[in-house]
């Protein structure tokens, strides 16, 4: 089971679902569901991850994405495995880009 780091971009996200003005428990609920699919099987059924060729702002990383809804509005969990393979390193949380 890989262990999920965070960077301070996706921490940021996190942090706003849970409080402040611009808190939502309903998607909060359904982002931690999608990370704990993602810490448990990067490649849950359930999650649709595939592969990004760039993302922006990541440059050299072979990075991935993960569906946490769909429909309009939908979010995703960008993300890259460590170095080592053993590790996932949530890179953003937020609308697809």
């Amino acid at each position: 089971m890989p262990m999920l780091h965070y960077t301070p971009a996706a921490a940021r996200t996190l942090a706003r679902l849970e409080k402040g003005r611009r808190a939502d428990p309903r998607r909060l609920r359904r982002v931690r569901r999608a990370l704990e699919h993602l810490a448990a099987d990067p490649h849950h059924p359930g999650l649709r991850s595939h592969c990004y060729a760039v993302l922006p702002g990541h440059r050299g990383t072979a990075a991935w994405t993960s569906c946490i809804d769909q429909g309009p509005g939908a979010w995703w969990i960008h993300w890259a495995w460590g170095r080592d393979g053993g590790a996932v390193t949530v890179l953003r949380v937020g609308p697809h880009l």
